[in-house]
């Protein structure tokens, strides 16, 4: 075997190595993916054929079985090798986001013409010898008409190139955009020096390493996979919108959001969460590609999927309708035991309901704050037609100019206690008034904060207030105890909690006892040392807490007794399904456990005389709620404390 026969040996690993990359990563979804897979499986069939075909042609005269065998892999060479070069340009428009431009079939046939002629003139080989001919006393040799081959090949790697150039170089960055025409450049002139210097085998180990630089460089699984759902990532997500918008493609986006993935990742774990949003990935892959629809899934976590559809006339809540039902009877076990992801969705037309890059990405993170409620799909159009899109897609500029111009109000709502037949608290709650937009809800502005990192001077704020205005009114002669403050999961992650409250105490004079603070379930759910210290530190202190919105987690009482907790606050939603006798039954027996274990109950949300009468008999020491009161304006809620507890002027 001559030295130079080594340079096909050595393509081999390289193509296998790859090849075991790119499934190990799961690299295997995508137009552009799996177009890279077919032209690794074909550089592989290329160089083992011709490595059989040149060693055999080594020692002559060959052996009949040989010629046969040699004669095989001849062909198989020829059909392999001109059959990579041509998924290699579709790779081209796969990659570059113009797959759009060869969708319809039409221009497909078009494309692969010069191809067809390919393989007629390899059909015809057997009878004409044009390509090449195999003997027993010659071994391989070629054929005149392999001229055809090379100049149609020429051909593809010229038009690649020249498209590249003149139509992508706006939304390619360079050094991709080097290192794809690179391939064709290090190719084509591995093919001129083997054309003129037979016996130098340099083709498919310069294809080796041009399949290298692209997978590093190019693909960059790094990027553009997410492998432990086993999708495409959402940097892919963001770099496909760009080519996207760029080239004025039309696109269906299938955005899911899965509204509880935080409580359900707690509840679960990381790995199963992981394991069981990889199961629902599986599930849409299956579905669409049983469909022949051209797709994309992309995973943002915690829980939103971005499903990009190459087909502006798909009925996209159809689909999404189908796939819901074929979770259902797929998921069957996951779901008796609790595991179930509760998702919206919303079918986004680009560039047609929204044509900018930023303002998409905000759209498909905020969607589960938009859908309206008891929805599972709604069309973007809708939602864009209201008025909560504006106050979401202006909500940086809105929580902004709040901040600066302290656009932030208190309000209280009263508590009424059973037991004393009065008020005897109030929760503080925010309240955000734009000039330009009005009334912006604290179900908008909150999540928001939250997401853009700002509120803790938002919560900075509601705890100053709250202490002057405890300060100020001597809430004690009203016939209040304490007044509920709300903290974010930030706030009791900072260090500087328990001296902030210290200086605050300080200043106005409020001690512990007037304060009681509120925690939610999924505060408790994600503490870290830091957050377990400050309320060990807090309660050492002498404040209170309240666990608020219990029934909306997956809480369980032997956590809830470790806390300190003093009072435990029933979900409005627990008290809305009272309506029914199951429902009835939780709220029931849920009073009966936190009196067991000495924790105080607050009913929230309570909005009619049949659902108190029925708090008042089953036990619930404290009622708050439109019943009584609507949240109300400092000198309303004072007004309204003196007159129901009978206050004197």
């Amino acid at each position: 075997m001559q030295p130079l026969l080594y340079f096909d040996i050595c393509s081999v690993p390289i193509f296998m190595i790859i090849l075991i990359s790119v499934y190990a990563r799961r690299m295997t979804k995508g137009v552009s993916n799996r177009l890279f897979i077919a032209l690794l499986i074909l550089s592989v069939l290329s160089a083992l054929s011709d490595i059989v075909v040149e060693a055999a042609s080594r020692s002559l005269p060959v052996p009949e079985p040989v010629v046969i065998l040699s004669t095989i892999c001849g062909y198989i060479y020829f059909i392999s090798r001109n059959a990579s070069i041509v998924v290699y340009f579709f790779f081209v428009f796969s990659i570059t986001g113009t797959w759009y431009r060869i969708r319809p079939k039409r221009m497909k046939a078009i494309l692969l013409i010069p191809f067809a002629v390919i393989l007629l003139t390899i059909a015809s080989n057997p009878f004409t010898g044009l390509i090449f001919t195999f003997t027993a006393e010659a071994g391989y040799s070629r054929g005149p008409g392999i001229i055809i081959i090379y100049a149609i090949c020429t051909l593809y790697a010229l038009s690649g190139t020249i498209y590249m150039l003149l139509s992508c170089y706006r939304f390619i960055p360079k050094n991709k955009m080097f290192l794809l025409v690179s391939l064709y450049v290090l190719s084509m002139a591995a093919v001129i020096v083997q054309f003129f210097y037979r016996l130098l085998l340099v083709e498919m180990i310069a294809t080796a390493f041009s399949m290298i630089l692209v997978i590093l460089f190019v693909l960059r699984p790094e990027e553009i996979s997410d492998v432990s759902v086993g999708s495409l990532s959402f940097e892919a997500y963001r770099s496909e919108l760009k080519k996207i918008l760029l080239t004025g493609q039309k696109v269906h986006i299938a955005i899911i959001n899965f509204t509880n993935a935080y409580e359900l990742r707690s509840y679960l774990g990381e790995m199963r969460f992981q394991t069981y949003v990889a199961h629902i990935i599986r599930q849409i892959d299956i579905m669409f590609r049983r469909e022949r629809v051209f797709f994309d899934i992309y995973y943002e976590h915690p829980g939103t999927m971005y499903i990009i559809i190459d087909d502006p006339k798909y009925d996209v809540e159809d689909a999404y309708h189908r796939l819901a039902d074929e979770l259902m009877r797929r998921s069957e076990k996951a779901v008796s035991a609790g595991e179930r992801l509760n998702a919206v969705a919303c079918d986004l037309a680009v560039p047609d309901d929204l044509n900018d890059l930023e303002e998409i990405i905000r759209f498909g993170r905020d969607l589960g704050q938009q859908v309206p409620q008891g929805r599972m799909f709604v069309n973007a159009s809708e939602i864009i037609a209201s008025k909560d899109y504006g106050i979401i897609s202006n909500m940086d500029r809105i929580l902004n100019r709040a901040i600066a111009e302290n656009r932030f109000k208190m309000y209280y709502q009263p508590i009424y206690s059973v037991e004393r037949g009065r008020f005897i608290s109030a929760e503080a709650l925010i309240r955000l008034f734009d000039d330009e937009f009005g009334f912006v809800s604290p179900g908008l502005f909150i999540p928001a904060a939250e997401k853009r990192g700002v509120i803790l001077p938002i919560g900075d704020f509601v705890l100053e207030e709250v202490h002057r205005f405890i300060s100020e009114n001597d809430i004690a002669s009203l016939g209040l105890e304490y007044i509920e403050i709300n903290l974010s999961i930030a706030q009791c992650m900072q260090e500087e909690l328990p001296e902030r409250l210290t200086f605050l105490r300080e200043m106005y004079g409020v001690p512990p006892e007037r304060i009681n603070l509120e925690i939610t379930e999924t505060t408790y759910e994600d503490m870290g040392s830091v957050m377990q210290f400050n309320l060990e530190a807090l309660s050492g202190m002498g404040y209170t807490f309240s666990l608020d919105d219990y029934g909306t987690g997956y809480s369980n009482m032997q956590r809830v007794s470790k806390l300190p907790l003093k009072i435990i606050k029933l979900d409005k939603s627990l008290v809305d399904d009272m309506g029914s006798d199951d429902g009835m039954s939780i709220v029931r027996n849920t009073i009966k456990m936190m009196r067991d274990i000495d924790k105080e109950l607050v009913a929230e949300g309570v909005e009619t005389k049949e659902n108190l009468d029925y708090l008042e008999k089953i036990g619930c020491h404290f009622i708050q709620g439109y019943y009584f009161s609507k949240p109300l304006p400092e000198d309303e809620f004072v007004m309204f404390i003196k007159e129901h507890n009978r206050i004197d002027a």
